[in-house]
């Protein structure tokens, strides 16, 4: 397992582009949920496992930084590494970069909790999933820590 894993590959959708000529705070964050979702389907939480086991993941809290503009039409992929997990909880990070020009637009962090459809409560996450999220985590802890992960909102004040 390689990391960080390009989850996405794509380029700036029109409907994607705001009034200032760039990419919208919305169409990042529907990015970052479809990288999510591909992680998701990669370690085994896909149509097949919600429709069989009646479980899914809902997100818990997101946090996005932008960096730089990505204009319409450009192309992009998207890093994604997972940061953590434990019995319920996933920690996604991503990355949006310019394919070409290779600069970071935005990243964002997730954490999404594994959900029993039927109940609406949460539930702990099967085996196999668990031994895939290892897997990925294992080669984004060999990155090490992304400098830009686990930032709060807010002013800095001198």
């Amino acid at each position: 397992m390689a990391a960080p894993w390009i989850s996405v590959r794509e380029t700036v959708r029109d409907e994607w582009v705001d009034f200032n000529g760039h990419m919208t705070n919305a169409a990042y964050v529907a990015a970052f949920d479809i990288a999510s979702v591909a992680l998701l389907h990669r370690v085994g939480i896909d149509p097949v496992y919600r429709d069989a086991k009646r479980c899914s993941t809902f997100a818990l809290e997101l946090h996005t930084v932008f960096h730089r503009e990505l204009p319409p039409k450009a192309p992009y992929e998207i890093e994604t590494r997972v940061l953590d997990f434990d019995a319920k909880r996933i920690h996604l990070f991503h990355q949006i970069k310019h394919a070409q020009e290779n600069f970071l637009a935005a990243s964002l962090e997730v954490v999404t909790i594994h959900v029993d459809l039927n109940q609406r409560r949460s539930t702990p996450l099967p085996t196999e999933i668990v031994d895939r999220l290892t897997d990925f985590r294992r080669a984004s802890d060999a990155l090490g820590w992304p400098e830009i992960a686990g930032r709060r909102v807010g002013l800095k004040r001198d």
